[in-house]
Formats: structure tokens, sequence, C-alpha cells
């Protein structure tokens, strides 16, 4: 579609797309376009709750996050599951996410309530390596 439409910007993840252009009319000319594209060469139709055009500074929900002309975030539903799903095993994934799309004082946020995970999964390792006065050294294993 990206070729057929000669749109220069979009996002696009699945079967989910977000196509931005400069001002209402142009938008209006790629609805029709896209919606002939789709129906001719895919059989597919546009839901109508997600055929929606609208000015960007109001702020676009896409795939969990809340993305601005000038910035993004997580939703805050999605940066409440993060905080109740991470554990030990799945970590890294969710420290991708936030750091991909919060801002420092959410991931400064992150990484101190995720602590607990490091360091119980350190917490073996800790006694065979380190002396016992040395176990407040934990803390730093695994940060950067």
């Amino acid at each position: 579609m990206k070729h057929a439409l000669r749109v220069k910007k979009y996002l696009r993840y699945g079967d989910d797309f977000v196509i931005f252009t400069n001002n209402r009319d142009e938008a209006v000319e790629h609805r029709k376009l896209m919606r002939a594209f789709l129906y001719d060469k895919l059989s597919l139709t546009l839901h109508a709750r997600n055929d929606v055009i609208f000015h960007c500074s109001h702020g676009l929900k896409f795939l969990g996050c809340m993305l601005h002309p000038t910035h993004r975030f997580l939703q805050k539903r999605v940066w409440s599951r993060v905080l109740e799903r991470t554990t030990g095993r799945n970590i890294g994934s969710y420290s991708g996410l936030v750091h991909a799309h919060c801002d420092t004082e959410k991931v400064k946020y992150f990484h101190w309530s995720t602590l607990k995970f490091l360091d119980e999964r350190h917490h073996h390792c800790r006694r065979k390596v380190l002396p016992p006065c040395a176990s407040a050294v934990g803390v730093f294993l695994g940060g950067a």
C-alpha cells in the first residue's frame, strides 16, 4: 500500500497502520485511495471505529503507546501491566519496552522496582562467591 499511495510518513504493525499527512484534504484523499486499494486488491474493508482523521497534536493511541509529534509514552493500562507482570524471567523484555517508550523518571522507577528480581536472581551466586560482610555489594550486580 505504501508504494501504491506514495505515502512518506506512516506506521504499520501487522494489519494496523497509521498514515501522516500535511493537511486534512490530503488525508481525505489518501483515505479514499486506501479504501479502494484494500477492497480491490485484498478484499478488506476499514473498520469504521478505527477509520478516523484527526490532528496529530491530540495524540494517537497505537499498540499500547500514546504517540505525539514530540514524544511518546506507554498508556496507563500498559504501564500498570508492566509493573504487575515483571518477573526475573521477563525483566529484559519489559526493560526494553520501558526504555523505548518512557521518560527518565519512569525508567528510574522501573529500575528501582525491579531490583528485587535482580537481587533474588543473584542471591545464590552472592552466597558462594562473596564473603558475608560484602553482601551489600549485591545491589550493584547486574546493573550498568
